[in-house]
């Protein structure tokens, strides 16, 4: 054991609750509630139904709850059904190290409905999970494009493990251990995005974070050397030279990441879309233009290696939540994207055939060092019939969803309720809403997961 794998340990086992900021505390109470909405959505997708038939063939029952469904089932199940669930939009928030609340939540859901643990218990261990992975990430350069893992599976999976040696009680030394055989779980390559497996990335992180706190209480036996070890975690998934332990713990219980990290999505697709629809849809709609207005659409400052280059031509409307070409142009047909706008069928329309052929998406020159390699914005041209040019540029740092400009409590409210609707009797989701939203840190999360179950 080094001494950057000591001073984690030390701080997901000795943080006081009291001691974590009350910010801290309001962006995961949002992000906890976000998620539990886009689980019920997820619950009525079709690889949604897939992971709930597959956790109830597996056999047996267990005290936990998948969201949006009538199964109850073991910690492990649990959290896979609801990791998958969430994650199955891509419309679960983003920012520290990935996806984080479908890391973290549902670990943190089974084992503190098994355990009948309160919403306190659960937020602190949420915030130690989120730190804990977003360090990680952030003392390391992440290097997800060229070496195609999943940053969600790669740092998630340290944070559900730190989740759940929290909630269990686990002492350092048992934290360690978790840890260590938290770093033989990753999994998750990138061209799984715009698959179910993507989702699947984040149930399976989930799940490991359970596997890895039960059995380190029971005293199985891992390594306690994964962050300085020369074949450890980090020169595994990261390699070496891409990472430095002492920058990945050092700032842990000082700086504070979550209540500036995440980001609250508005859109049911890849969050490398967003700022660039954000512009797209800003222009469209202040200009009442309309597709047959539109000569050509320009969208620039793309990575080569890009989340959102994978599907130019998407050939199933899954695929197109991780296609700019595809977003630009459904959002250039309909004026908004929403969950009906992946829909297959949509590929057959006229109208979007026409709207595909008008985008232009340009990729920056590896050559080019001007931005240091980092993608805040993707610049918007729209340009008309009759000559003119529009732009406009939205920073992806501060646009609407993330801490410096965030949701309204109607806005988050209103992305609830929108996928609530499809798992849940309508006349039940003002109460889940109110229940998950104003609960008290006393409330049991037993309780709150019967407003979300289907009886």
């Amino acid at each position: 054991m080094g001494i950057s794998e000591e001073k984690l340990a030390d701080f997901i086992v000795d943080t006081k609750s009291e001691n974590i900021p009350a910010e801290a505390y309001r962006a995961a109470r949002e992000a906890i509630f976000d998620c539990i909405g886009v689980m019920l959505a997820g619950a009525d997708q079709p690889l949604g139904k897939m992971i709930q038939k597959f956790v109830s063939d597996q056999g047996g029952s267990g005290p936990c709850t998948i969201v949006g469904s009538t199964t109850r089932t073991s910690q492990y199940m649990a959290a896979l059904g609801n990791g998958t669930l969430g994650h199955a939009l891509d419309y679960d928030d983003m920012g520290g190290f990935g996806h984080p609340s479908v890391a973290l939540l549902p670990p943190a859901l089974a084992i503190a409905e098994d355990l009948d643990l309160t919403v306190n218990d659960l937020l602190t261990a949420y915030i130690i999970g989120f730190e804990t992975a977003a360090h990680l990430s952030r003392g390391s350069s992440s290097p997800q494009g060229t070496t195609g893992f999943h940053s969600t599976a790669i740092f998630g999976t340290m944070g559900a493990a730190a989740v759940a040696a929290r909630l269990l009680g686990l002492d350092k030394e048992q934290t360690l251990t978790a840890l260590g055989m938290a770093g033989s779980m990753p999994s998750g390559i990138l061209q799984n995005f715009g698959t179910y497996t993507k989702p699947l990335h984040a149930g399976m992180t989930s799940r490991n974070g359970i596997m890895a706190g039960y059995l380190a209480k029971d005293g199985w036996k891992a390594t306690d050397d994964f962050l300085e070890s020369k074949v450890g975690w980090a020169s595994a998934y990261l390699g070496a030279g891409n990472f430095d332990p002492q920058a990945m713990v050092n700032d842990l219980g000082k700086t504070w990441l979550c209540p500036t990290s995440i980001v609250i999505k508005k859109y049911p697709c890849c969050g490398s879309n967003h700022s660039s629809l954000d512009s797209l849809l800003s222009l469209l709609n202040s200009n009442e233009l309309g597709l047959s207005d539109i000569d050509e659409v320009e969208v620039d400052n793309f990575s080569s290696i890009s989340h959102v280059l994978l599907y130019p031509k998407p050939t199933y409307g899954f695929q197109g939540k991780f296609s700019i070409h595809y977003n630009v142009a459904t959002a250039l047909v309909d004026k908004k994207i929403d969950m009906d706008s992946f829909k297959d069928e949509n590929l057959e329309r006229s109208e979007y055939r026409e709207a595909i052929d008008k985008i232009d998406i340009k990729i920056r020159s590896e050559w080019d060092t001007s931005r240091d390699g980092i993608m805040v914005s993707n610049p918007v041209r729209i340009k008309l019939k009759d000559g003119t040019l529009l732009q406009e540029d939205t920073n992806r740092h501060v646009m609407h969803g993330t801490q410096a400009d965030p949701l309204s409590e109607e806005e988050f409210k209103e992305k609830f309720y929108n996928c609530a609707i499809l798992t849940l009797p309508k006349e039940r989701i003002g109460s889940a809403i109110d229940s998950w939203w104003n609960a008290d840190g006393s409330s049991k999360i037993r309780d709150l997961l019967g407003t979300v179950s289907i009886s």
